[in-house]
């Protein structure tokens, strides 16, 4: 029992590159086999499924352009690194998702005004449950990467795949329904993707314009208090943190004794850089601003 979660984890991609290889290849084999079925069957909640995955296919590739730039280093004209990318792939892949339940709700309309009816069959069912057990598999996997690296893009794609479960599983249902005669059900259903897949794009593009945005990731109330516990902090002020929960920034002004030496300023400052490390393993740069306590600085000069 104890080699299961090794196996497993050798079995299942871990890492960014990977998973968005794989989520990219079942999309499109997803999207494909949908969109044929959908024509088939006449479903437009199949076929607006079936786009749906076409355009998550269009979202991996975006993802993966993403993570390979987000994942460059630094250089003469990106000196804080290109990590940014990360929240524009996120908004890009929001954008997408508004479209795509653009696409959906004017599928289901269509279906309302001509009175179009799917022929549920075996065969669809079949189709939807591989779907819905192939983005199960891919939706634990990114999961668990996400888990492992923090990865923003990768997050970003596992909420893209639960709001295609959503999608799919009420495929599922609308085609169940219309079996047995209810073949408002299958429009319906289209509606119902269109609001998954808009509240997905929402979430999407609200993570990304808060890391564009430069949102503090931190509250400064803790980093205070974290900053006061050094010996020879006076005071901690000026806070200023912005990036990703998994890449974060930052800079303080931490006020020391007006007579201390700049070797003993300097010692503080990197006993606040270890503690800021070791409380936030996400805060990758921390800049130390050094001042004299001015009323310590100024009693000194002028007694």
């Amino acid at each position: 029992m104890s080699q299961s979660p090794g196996l497993a984890s050798r079995l299942l991609p871990s890492t960014p590159l990977t998973i968005l290889l794989v989520a990219f290849g079942v999309n499109m084999s997803l999207a494909l086999l949908k969109i044929l079925w959908g024509h088939r069957i006449h479903s437009v909640g199949m076929l607006a499924d079936g786009y749906h995955a076409l355009l998550d296919s269009a979202s991996d590739l975006i993802c993966l352009l993403g993570s390979f730039a987000a994942k460059r280093p630094p250089d003469s004209d990106h000196p804080y690194g290109h990590y940014k990318y990360e929240p524009l792939t996120q908004a890009a892949v929001g954008l997408l998702l508004f479209f795509t339940g653009y696409e959906v709700l004017s599928h289901s309309y269509d279906e309302f005004v001509l009175h179009l009816h799917p022929h549920a069959t075996l065969s669809a069912g079949v189709v939807m449950g591989v779907s819905i057990l192939l983005q199960s598999l891919l939706y634990i996997g990114e999961k668990r990467v996400l888990k492992i690296t923090g990865d923003g893009i990768v997050g970003a794609d596992a909420t893209h795949i639960k709001s295609d479960l959503l999608a799919s599983g009420s495929v599922l249902v609308g085609l169940f329904l219309s079996a047995h005669g209810l073949s408002s059900a299958d429009p319906l259903v289209g509606v119902l993707i269109a609001g998954f897949i808009g509240h997905a794009g929402y979430h999407l593009l609200r993570e990304g314009a808060i890391v564009l945005s430069d949102t503090s990731p931190l509250p400064p109330d803790e980093i205070i208090a974290l900053v006061r516990t050094v010996p020879g902090v006076v005071a901690c002020h000026t806070i200023r943190a912005r990036g990703s929960k998994n890449r974060i920034t930052m800079d303080l002004t931490v006020d020391v004794p007006g007579e201390m030496s700049v070797r003993e300023s300097h010692a503080i400052a990197d006993r606040i850089e270890l503690a800021i490390h070791s409380r936030y393993p996400a805060v990758a740069d921390v800049v130390v601003h050094i001042e004299p306590d001015k009323e310590v600085f100024h009693a000194s000069r002028f007694p």
